[in-house]
């Protein structure tokens, strides 16, 4: 009785007695059968294609050490020559080739630093960069990253986190990962790409436990003592000391360091956000939502699009509403979760499109004031110049949809224009947009009202009238609460600032302010400290016989500050 042994590139025929061959042969199918019996549940495997054959199969998948005979013999493949199409592989996990991988920067803001295995020093993290395992990222204030892992699947760090990345591995080319990482402390918020295998893994661990998942979408605290796992979609499981929990799409468990995992909460729902219908140009651009039944606080976050790769903003805020910072023109997205009991935050409530169209801003307003009273038939409009604009549009209105324009300037120059011919007594409205250099207008600042009225009687002699003010500058009031910041200086850098108040109002009463020219600026103080970006710099003149005219008690001169 002959048997054959297949070889590449040739086959070999050898002859042998019929006992021993069936004592081998017995043997092998002994061996084969009690393997894939107890391994079937770690095993990989793959559906044979067209023109596959057992060495290249071999070759591809299996480590240096295992030859092609033990995978023939695994599958009890007859002919090696020929796999049927269609046919299953069975592959151990512990015979796959595994190979260290990689995670990649995908986009980072900040300033975040990455400690090596082989370096002491920290190195800065930039954008296309890529580490291994051993490494470990660490992200400062108002700063976030997101990383790429070898099956797509990402992580969010957020700031003020530090997150290890303890194993990185790919089993060849069967799409197998194990990743592994381990959070320090901070924040990170993983979209898991569903796992395809029984040595797929991906999970992230805290000083007190271990979250592990097999495709889906979950965020893990980590800090204080306590760490947090909230689940948006699929399932993970928490582990913590000496037990483990399920946790389903939409709730969460908290656990204390050295505690088992608790009984996992519902998260709160995502709350109903009035997304801005069109672009936004006019500023500052609050959002509103509905207040959450059980929401003590709530998140809200800004990134340069709807993938939240990186945080422009990341605040708490205590009230249903929230003040977006100034931006450039372009498109954002928002999203915004309620944080209850136990600090687990809910769901996301997202605007994926948020368009800014605000520049360049309109300047800032002197004369005429709203609803004040003027008396000349042909009034002066007047306006600070901005630093952004080279000329300026000016219309004038009968009503404050300005459905009815009575004038306007296209191209205006400098500081102010004035009416083109005498106008009747009565009630009108102004309005006025800046220009840049490339022939974009921004937006009109809100629409002013004032009211012509008759010239009083000369005042009699010996009856003057005096102000206690030189200047007073004045804006636009935000929300209740907030506080401003105001400069005053020589140089539009603001180097070295002449005033520099804090007020409750929107307004600055200045004593005797010197003549010359004047750079202002103001910024908003939320309620929660929160100061936000420094209005464009404004430009103004103080003439001496404005001081001399305010000195001999003629009145406070008033600077309205559209923001």
């Amino acid at each position: 009785m002959t048997y054959r042994v297949w070889g590449r590139p040739r086959l070999e025929r050898r002859t042998c007695t019929a006992p021993i061959v069936q004592r081998i042969v017995f043997a092998i199918a002994l061996a084969a059968a009690t393997v894939a019996q107890a391994a079937p549940s770690s095993d990989w495997t793959y559906r044979v294609r067209p023109k596959d054959n057992i060495w290249d199969l071999a070759a591809r998948y299996l480590k240096s050490d295992v030859p092609w005979q033990k995978l023939q013999d695994y599958n009890h493949v007859a002919d090696p020559l020929h796999l049927p199409p269609g046919m299953t592989l069975h592959i151990p996990v512990a015979w796959l080739r595994l190979e260290p991988a990689k995670a990649k920067v995908v986009a980072v803001i900040g300033e975040a630093t990455a400690k090596l295995p082989d370096s002491a020093a920290p190195v800065p993290v930039k954008a296309g960069m890529s580490f291994g395992y051993g490494a470990s990222l660490s992200t400062g204030n108002d700063t976030s990253l997101t990383l790429e892992f070898a099956d797509g699947s990402r992580v969010l760090v957020q700031a003020n986190s530090e997150l290890a990345l303890d194993r990185l591995s790919a089993y060849g080319d069967t799409g197998m990962v194990d990743t592994r990482l381990r959070l320090q402390r901070g924040r990170v918020n993983s979209d898991v790409h569903p796992l395809t295998g029984s040595a797929a893994r991906f999970s992230v661990s805290t000083p007190g436990t271990i979250s592990s998942v097999r495709g889906t979408h979950f965020r893990v605290v980590a800090g204080d003592g306590a760490a947090r796992t909230e689940v948006v979609g699929g399932k993970v499981d928490v582990g913590g000391e000496k037990r483990h929990v399920l946790v389903k799409s939409g709730r969460g468990v908290a656990t204390a360091d050295g505690a088992a995992p608790g009984q996992p909460q519902e998260l709160l729902p995502a709350p109903a956000i009035a997304c801005p219908s069109g672009p936004v140009n006019q500023f500052p651009v609050e959002l509103h939502w509905p207040a959450l039944a059980g929401a003590e606080h709530y998140r809200l976050q800004l990134a340069p699009n709807d993938k939240f790769e990186a945080l422009l903003l990341d605040r708490v805020v205590s009230t249903s509403t929230a003040t977006l910072p100034d931006l450039p023109d372009g498109s954002y997205a928002v999203r915004v979760r309620g944080i209850g009991a136990g600090a687990l935050e809910g769901l996301d409530g997202v605007c994926p499109n948020v368009t800014i169209d605000g520049t360049p801003q309109p300047p800032l307003i002197v004369s005429p004031q709203p609803d004040s009273k003027v008396r000349d038939k042909r009034p002066e409009f007047r306006w600070t110049e901005s630093v952004q604009a080279v000329s300026y549009r000016w219309q004038l209105s009968a009503d404050a949809a300005f459905g009815q324009v009575l004038a306007e300037q296209d191209n205006a120059r400098g500081d102010g224009t004035r009416a083109p011919q005498a106008l009747p007594l009565g009630r009108y409205y102004w309005r006025v947009a800046s220009r840049d250099s490339s022939g974009k207008v921004g937006p009109y600042t809100h629409a002013l009202p004032f009211d012509l009225v008759e010239e009083p009687p000369v005042p009699v002699p010996g009856e003057p009238k005096r102000s206690n003010g030189d200047l007073v500058l004045s804006w636009p009031g935000g929300t209740p609460g907030q506080h401003y910041h105001v400069q005053l200086a020589r140089d539009p850098q603001f180097a070295k600032p002449e005033v520099d108040a804090t007020v409750d109002k929107p307004e600055l009463d200045l004593k005797k302010l010197k003549s010359g020219k004047w750079y202002v600026r103001v910024q908003t103080i939320d309620v929660d400290g929160y100061a936000g970006p420094w209005s464009p710099a404004q430009k103004t003149r103080i003439s001496c016989a404005s001081c001399r005219w305010a000195i001999a008690g003629g009145g406070a001169a008033l600077l309205w500050l559209a923001l």
